[in-house]
């Protein structure tokens, strides 16, 4: 049979030292475990990390630096998880063996279905805990099999297929994931998610030609946490996708997993490198990450795809060992907290900054860590391509390369892409959710309004069956949403609009506010025309907010302009909603019937609501509800500041609902009649 890599790979092994020589040889039942191993733990680890945002926002109910606090020390916790396995394990070397991989695993799976069972507070403690396992367990993961010869890549591949695993998982489940879904559906996803790594690491375990132990382990294995890092808000985050760029997130979670199938061929390559691979895929890394968070639209689309091809290269040079690593298992475990670190620290800075600002713009964060990343790619000399079909070869055999056409390897691409093809039929291709009629039913319109939370409740839970069921029990014809996420950690990665637009069969339109990931939303039974965003004053900040103006028409013909909006936030801001107020009125003048609701983010009395009835606007609450109704929080209301305004409408109804908890408000409800 065929020599490896020709005489150009034999040239490019000589230069390197025996022991860091892979040998090649077929894929046996070795790799592909390993491989399915770390894509397994991958999905678990990134379900988690988005798990850990809604858990975080209690912390960070507190304060920021709660939240801050709480998040390192969560994932730094990962260190004593890989502690207390290599120690069970009796790795005193710090070089994890399948059985550490193993017992790290078994106790993830606990974990994750007592996570599965939990509410409230205990699913806050739990749900911690379950990070700190998971992110500890993948790390030890990776160690193991990036410890060996051409564990490099075998490791990114790894990687990248779980990521893929996660996208197409989280289609097939509209991104609402399963830790936070208390039915059937969400039991047998967490068993899957719980079981599947712990028979992988069985496996592994059990077979003898699978189990050689690493060698050592990377020197640079923390550079897992920046990855991890880029992976769940951006290669995993098919909402964040679709929002960044304006794609629908049927499109949107295939393309993410036809890019990531992609990359992993690129790694499947039998043949060396060329020379210029690596120092483009450094720059690739982080000139893609930032023009995904700067650009929008096409371009934002190209720069996901750049950085999707090229991150898994610079994973596997950061990831190749190329010299012995200090060892012992608290160096072990040290590397594996500053993983947990790593992985956390962007994600957590970019959320602050909505509420405490940083003195750059946010996303410089998320291009840090990209330089980070692909600063570890930065090599003299780069593997060769020959590490995708080694074994650890352990007992000195010879070896030989098998045609790509037959390696088995890309059969492990199969599940992500047809959970994405799946997925399609309930989330579909359209970026406005369903179609609608072009008339409400009613010539009385009902309309709803509603701050989310970006679906956190105050309980640490994301119910979007239980904001799905409040609204259609009201049956209305118009929905305003306010703190709308689509693809924001700290709300569990959801895409929230297309969800309740497909869940309530209505038509949706989102308008950004903080950032793209997060905004208001108009829900419509019917035909939205003439929409407009339109962006407010910054003021005090710390937060950028806007405004979505949208035309509905009633049955009878007539036509209703509906505005959802949400002021400054901060109590001592007057001046900055004032200036919010005057832009919104200015930009939106009254030409017909017209109402505005939102979080106003201002009470009874105040200057804000004095500044709406002097401009015309009556409100909902004052004229057909209850004047002394409170809207927030919703687990014990103390303040009125979520409103209805109308002009050249009656209202006929209002009510605030006073049984939902799915949101830190309460929703608003009225019947307005448009004039004439």
């Amino acid at each position: 049979m065929e020599r490896v890599g020709g005489s150009g790979s034999l040239a490019g092994v000589s230069q390197q030292p025996a022991d860091e020589r892979p040998a090649a040889t077929p894929p046996d039942a070795g790799i592909p475990t390993r491989v399915w191993l770390v894509a397994t733990l991958t999905v678990a680890g990134l379900e988690m990390i988005r798990a850990s945002g809604p858990l975080l926002d209690r912390a960070f109910a507190t304060s920021a630096l709660a939240a801050g606090s709480t998040a390192i020390g969560t994932y730094a916790a990962a260190g004593l998880v890989a502690a207390a396995a290599l120690l069970a394990s009796r790795r005193e070397t710090g070089v994890p063996s399948p059985r550490t991989v193993l017992l790290a695993a078994v106790a993830l799976a606990v974990g994750r279905l007592a996570a599965q069972a939990a509410a409230g507070d205990a699913l806050f403690w739990i749900g911690l805990v379950t990070v700190a396992l998971a992110i500890g367990t993948l790390t030890l993961a990776v160690a193991f099999v990036a410890g060996r010869p051409g564990g490099g890549r075998q490791a990114a591949i790894g990687l990248l297929l779980g990521s893929g695993l996660s996208v197409g998982l989280q289609m097939v489940l509209g991104t609402w994931d399963a830790v936070w879904r208390p039915g059937w559906s969400g039991w047998v996803v967490a068993v899957v998610i719980a079981v599947a790594p712990l028979l992988t690491a069985r496996s592994l375990s059990g077979t003898r030609a699978a189990a050689a132990s690493a060698t050592g382990r990377p020197r640079r294995l923390w550079t897992l946490g920046p990855f991890l890092a880029l992976t769940a808000m951006i290669l995993a985050n098919p909402a964040f996708v679709a929002s960044q760029t304006g794609i629908s997130l049927g499109i949107a979670g295939l393309l993410l997993v036809v890019a990531g199938s992609v990359a992993i061929w690129l790694l499947l390559r039998p043949e060396a490198w060329p020379g210029a691979v690596r120092p483009a895929a450094v720059a690739l890394v982080v000139l893609g990450t930032a023009g995904t968070m700067w650009w929008t639209g096409a371009l934002s689309l190209v720069a996901i795809v750049v950085l999707q091809l090229a991150v898994g290269i610079v994973a596997t040079v950061a990831l190749t060992q190329h010299k012995v690593t200090p060892r012992g298992v608290w160096r072990t475990a040290g590397v594996v907290a500053l993983t947990g670190v790593g992985a956390v620290v962007p994600l957590v800075l970019y959320m602050l900054d909505y509420d405490v600002p940083l003195p750059v713009d946010n996303a410089w964060v998320v291009v840090a860590a990209a330089a980070v990343l692909a600063g570890t790619g930065l090599r003299r000399r780069i593997p060769d391509g020959r590490g995708v079909a080694d074994a650890a070869a352990a007992d000195g055999r010879a070896t030989e390369r098998v045609p790509p056409r037959i390696n088995a390897m890309r059969w492990l691409m199969a599940p992500a892409l047809v959970l994405a093809l799946a997925a399609l039929v309930p989330v579909g291709v359209s970026t406005t959710g369903p179609d609608v009629p072009a008339r409400a039913p009613s010539d009385t319109p009902t309309i709803l309004t509603w701050n989310l939370h970006y679906g956190v409740s105050p309980g640490t839970a994301v119910d979007l069956e239980g904001i799905a069921r409040t609204i259609a029990a009201q049956h209305p014809d118009v929905v305003t949403l306010q703190e709308v996420e689509r693809g924001w950690i700290f709300g569990g990665g959801t895409d929230m609009a297309t969800w309740l637009a497909n869940r309530l069969g209505m038509t949706m339109r989102f308008a950004p506010a903080a950032d793209r990931q997060f905004g208001n939303v108009i829900l419509s039974r019917s035909a939205l025309a003439h929409v407009v965003v339109h962006p407010l004053p910054y003021g005090a900040g710390p937060q950028n907010r806007s405004a979505l103006s949208a035309t509905m028409v009633t049955r009878d013909g007539s036509a209703l302009r509906v505005t959802s909006v949400h002021l400054q936030h901060r109590q001592e801001n007057t001046p900055t909603r004032l200036d919010q107020l005057d832009t919104l009125l200015a930009d939106e003048p009254v030409d017909g019937p017209s109402l505005v609701a939102g979080d106003l983010n201002a009470e009874p009395g105040w200057p804000e609501i004095d500044l709406l009835e002097g401009a015309g606007w009556v409100s909902a609450v004052d004229s057909a509800g209850d004047p002394d109704a409170l809207t927030s929080p919703s687990d014990d209301p103390n303040a009125r500041i979520d409103w209805i305004f109308g002009q050249q409408v009656t209202f006929d109804q209002m009510e605030v609902l006073t049984t939902p908890r799915q949101s830190d408000h309460l929703p608003v409800v009225a019947r307005a009649t448009p004039a004439g």
